[in-house]
Protein backbone atom coordinates (compact mmCIF):
# COMPACT_ATOMS: atom_id res chain seq x y z
CA UNK A 1 0.00 0.00 0.00
CA UNK A 2 1.15 3.92 -0.51
CA UNK A 3 1.32 5.57 2.13
CA UNK A 4 1.72 9.96 2.48
CA UNK A 5 2.62 11.09 5.78
CA UNK A 6 1.77 14.74 5.80
CA UNK A 7 3.20 16.78 8.49
CA UNK A 8 2.32 19.77 11.11
CA UNK A 9 3.41 22.68 11.39
CA UNK A 10 5.53 24.12 12.27
CA UNK A 11 7.09 20.56 11.47
CA UNK A 12 8.60 18.96 7.99
CA UNK A 13 8.49 15.65 6.68
CA UNK A 14 11.58 14.08 9.11
CA UNK A 15 8.39 13.90 12.10
CA UNK A 16 6.93 11.07 10.61
CA UNK A 17 10.96 9.49 10.87
CA UNK A 18 9.51 6.75 13.10
CA UNK A 19 6.82 5.75 10.79
CA UNK A 20 9.15 6.04 7.72
CA UNK A 21 11.27 3.07 9.61
CA UNK A 22 8.34 1.17 10.60
CA UNK A 23 6.09 1.37 7.35
CA UNK A 24 8.90 1.24 5.39
CA UNK A 25 9.74 -2.37 4.82
CA UNK A 26 6.17 -3.20 3.74
CA UNK A 27 5.11 -0.04 2.44
CA UNK A 28 5.46 2.31 -0.25
CA UNK A 29 5.93 5.32 1.76
CA UNK A 30 5.92 9.03 1.12
CA UNK A 31 6.75 12.49 3.73
CA UNK A 32 6.74 15.04 1.60
CA UNK A 33 7.07 18.92 3.03
CA UNK A 34 4.32 20.93 2.42
CA UNK A 35 5.44 23.93 2.31
CA UNK A 36 7.34 24.35 -1.15
CA UNK A 37 3.98 22.61 -2.80
CA UNK A 38 1.91 25.79 -2.87
CA UNK A 39 0.21 28.40 -0.23
CA UNK A 40 -3.00 26.84 -0.34
CA UNK A 41 -4.25 23.38 1.41
CA UNK A 42 -6.04 22.79 -2.25
CA UNK A 43 -2.66 23.53 -3.77
CA UNK A 44 -0.86 21.23 -1.03
CA UNK A 45 -3.15 18.66 -2.20
CA UNK A 46 -2.11 18.73 -5.75
CA UNK A 47 1.15 18.90 -5.23
CA UNK A 48 0.82 15.50 -3.26
CA UNK A 49 -1.34 13.87 -5.88
CA UNK A 50 1.17 14.53 -8.27
CA UNK A 51 4.17 13.03 -5.80
CA UNK A 52 2.48 10.04 -5.03
CA UNK A 53 0.76 8.73 -7.85
CA UNK A 54 -2.46 6.16 -8.10
CA UNK A 55 -4.15 5.43 -4.76
CA UNK A 56 -2.80 6.10 -1.28
CA UNK A 57 -3.85 6.36 2.56
CA UNK A 58 -3.46 9.72 3.49
CA UNK A 59 -2.34 10.27 7.23
CA UNK A 60 -2.02 14.10 8.41
CA UNK A 61 -1.20 15.29 11.49
CA UNK A 62 -2.70 18.58 12.41
CA UNK A 63 -1.90 20.74 9.04
CA UNK A 64 -1.28 17.21 7.50
CA UNK A 65 -5.18 16.65 8.16
CA UNK A 66 -6.17 19.62 6.62
CA UNK A 67 -4.19 18.13 3.90
CA UNK A 68 -5.90 14.95 3.40
CA UNK A 69 -9.08 16.32 3.61
CA UNK A 70 -8.15 19.00 0.76
CA UNK A 71 -7.12 15.59 -1.35
CA UNK A 72 -10.83 14.30 -0.27
CA UNK A 73 -12.40 17.06 -1.69
CA UNK A 74 -10.61 17.37 -4.63
CA UNK A 75 -9.75 13.70 -5.63
CA UNK A 76 -11.95 10.87 -3.42
CA UNK A 77 -11.32 8.21 -5.70
CA UNK A 78 -7.31 8.69 -5.11
CA UNK A 79 -7.87 7.74 -1.72
CA UNK A 80 -7.95 4.16 -0.05
CA UNK A 81 -8.23 5.75 3.47
CA UNK A 82 -7.98 8.76 5.54
CA UNK A 83 -5.93 9.34 8.58
CA UNK A 84 -6.58 12.08 10.80
CA UNK A 85 -3.73 12.95 13.08
CA UNK A 86 -4.58 15.55 15.79
CA UNK A 87 -6.29 17.02 13.54
CA UNK A 88 -10.16 18.12 12.52
CA UNK A 89 -11.68 18.38 9.06
CA UNK A 90 -14.15 21.85 9.95
CA UNK A 91 -12.81 25.34 8.79
CA UNK A 92 -11.65 27.35 11.49
CA UNK A 93 -13.89 28.30 14.04
CA UNK A 94 -14.01 32.01 13.61
CA UNK A 95 -12.97 32.56 17.62
CA UNK A 96 -9.27 31.61 16.40
CA UNK A 97 -8.50 34.38 14.17
CA UNK A 98 -6.63 36.41 16.93
CA UNK A 99 -4.68 33.88 18.08
CA UNK A 100 -3.95 32.72 13.77
CA UNK A 101 -3.08 36.71 13.56
CA UNK A 102 -0.77 36.44 16.38
CA UNK A 103 1.10 33.76 15.23
CA UNK A 104 1.89 35.34 11.92
CA UNK A 105 2.84 38.26 13.71
CA UNK A 106 5.28 36.39 15.52
CA UNK A 107 6.55 34.58 12.63
CA UNK A 108 7.13 37.69 11.18
CA UNK A 109 9.08 39.14 13.82
CA UNK A 110 11.05 36.16 15.55
CA UNK A 111 10.76 33.13 12.70
CA UNK A 112 10.41 29.79 13.61
CA UNK A 113 11.84 29.86 16.94
CA UNK A 114 9.34 32.31 18.46
CA UNK A 115 6.26 30.31 16.63
CA UNK A 116 8.18 27.55 18.48
CA UNK A 117 8.58 29.02 22.40
CA UNK A 118 4.70 30.79 21.71
CA UNK A 119 2.84 27.55 20.67
CA UNK A 120 4.53 24.40 19.06
CA UNK A 121 6.62 23.54 22.70
CA UNK A 122 2.85 23.11 23.98
CA UNK A 123 1.97 20.65 21.75
CA UNK A 124 3.54 18.04 23.72
CA UNK A 125 2.14 16.22 27.13
CA UNK A 126 4.32 16.75 30.18
CA UNK A 127 5.89 13.26 29.75
CA UNK A 128 7.23 13.38 26.57
CA UNK A 129 10.78 12.53 26.31
CA UNK A 130 13.16 15.48 26.27
CA UNK A 131 15.04 14.04 23.14
CA UNK A 132 11.18 13.99 21.06
CA UNK A 133 10.73 17.51 22.37
CA UNK A 134 13.57 18.82 20.58
CA UNK A 135 13.62 17.21 17.68
CA UNK A 136 10.87 18.95 17.25
CA UNK A 137 12.31 22.06 18.28
CA UNK A 138 15.38 21.29 15.93
CA UNK A 139 12.79 21.03 12.98
CA UNK A 140 10.89 24.55 14.36
CA UNK A 141 13.82 26.92 13.65
CA UNK A 142 14.79 25.09 10.23
CA UNK A 143 11.36 26.14 8.41
CA UNK A 144 11.39 29.94 7.03
CA UNK A 145 9.48 32.23 8.46
CA UNK A 146 7.69 33.25 4.77
CA UNK A 147 6.82 29.02 4.48
CA UNK A 148 5.20 29.45 8.18
CA UNK A 149 3.06 32.57 6.98
CA UNK A 150 1.61 31.08 4.58
CA UNK A 151 0.90 28.31 6.53
CA UNK A 152 -0.80 29.91 9.38
CA UNK A 153 -2.56 31.88 6.71
CA UNK A 154 -3.96 28.56 4.89
CA UNK A 155 -4.89 27.02 8.43
CA UNK A 156 -6.78 30.38 9.14
CA UNK A 157 -8.56 30.81 5.66
CA UNK A 158 -9.37 26.63 4.99
CA UNK A 159 -12.83 25.26 3.73
CA UNK A 160 -15.32 22.81 5.75
CA UNK A 161 -14.41 19.78 4.62
CA UNK A 162 -16.39 17.62 6.87
CA UNK A 163 -18.54 16.38 4.01
CA UNK A 164 -16.01 15.07 2.14
CA UNK A 165 -13.67 13.72 5.28
CA UNK A 166 -16.80 11.46 6.16
CA UNK A 167 -18.29 10.25 2.49
CA UNK A 168 -17.56 6.90 3.30
CA UNK A 169 -13.86 6.62 3.12
CA UNK A 170 -12.45 4.24 5.75
CA UNK A 171 -11.54 6.96 8.53
CA UNK A 172 -9.50 6.73 11.18
CA UNK A 173 -8.93 9.72 14.15
CA UNK A 174 -6.35 9.85 16.29
CA UNK A 175 -5.93 12.15 19.38
CA UNK A 176 -4.46 12.86 22.48
CA UNK A 177 -6.68 13.60 25.74
CA UNK A 178 -3.93 16.25 26.88
CA UNK A 179 -4.32 18.48 23.05
CA UNK A 180 -4.42 22.07 23.98
CA UNK A 181 -5.50 22.62 20.32
CA UNK A 182 -8.36 20.06 19.33
CA UNK A 183 -10.82 18.81 22.14
CA UNK A 184 -11.29 15.01 22.02
CA UNK A 185 -14.63 16.03 21.69
CA UNK A 186 -13.97 17.02 18.45
CA UNK A 187 -12.32 14.41 16.92
CA UNK A 188 -14.93 11.72 18.41
CA UNK A 189 -18.12 13.89 16.30
CA UNK A 190 -15.87 13.12 13.19
CA UNK A 191 -15.06 9.77 13.90
CA UNK A 192 -19.03 9.41 14.46
CA UNK A 193 -20.07 11.20 11.42
CA UNK A 194 -18.45 8.60 9.32
CA UNK A 195 -20.38 5.27 8.20
CA UNK A 196 -16.66 4.34 8.30
CA UNK A 197 -15.25 6.01 10.99
CA UNK A 198 -13.43 4.66 14.39
CA UNK A 199 -11.67 6.84 16.90
CA UNK A 200 -8.21 6.59 19.54
CA UNK A 201 -7.67 8.89 21.90
CA UNK A 202 -4.53 8.27 23.74
CA UNK A 203 -4.32 9.36 27.60
CA UNK A 204 -1.67 11.89 28.52
CA UNK A 205 -0.61 12.20 25.04
CA UNK A 206 -0.92 16.49 23.65
CA UNK A 207 -0.82 17.06 19.78
CA UNK A 208 1.42 14.95 18.02
CA UNK A 209 0.75 11.26 19.32
CA UNK A 210 2.59 9.84 16.47
CA UNK A 211 5.79 11.80 17.44
CA UNK A 212 5.13 11.98 21.50
CA UNK A 213 3.60 7.79 21.76
CA UNK A 214 5.64 6.30 18.36
CA UNK A 215 5.26 2.66 18.94
CA UNK A 216 1.44 3.25 20.44
CA UNK A 217 0.84 5.39 17.09
CA UNK A 218 2.18 2.67 15.13
CA UNK A 219 0.08 -0.26 16.25
CA UNK A 220 -3.16 1.70 15.73
CA UNK A 221 -2.21 2.39 12.38
CA UNK A 222 -0.80 -0.99 11.22
CA UNK A 223 -4.08 -2.25 12.94
CA UNK A 224 -6.24 -0.14 10.81
CA UNK A 225 -4.50 -0.60 7.41
CA UNK A 226 -4.34 -4.18 7.97
CA UNK A 227 -8.32 -3.85 8.12
CA UNK A 228 -8.56 -2.30 4.60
Amino acid sequence: MKIAFLHALPFDGRMWEPQLDAFGAEHDVHAPTLYPLGSTFDEWALGVLQKVPGRFAAVGASMGGYTAAAIARLAPERLQAIVMVGSRADADPPERRPLREEWIRIVREEGGEGLWQAQAKHFFAPDTPSETVERGHRMAVDQEPDALERAIVAIRDRPDSTEAVTDGLPLLVVGGDADPLIPPLVEEELAAASPNGRVEILEHCGHVPSMERPDEFNGILSAFLSSL
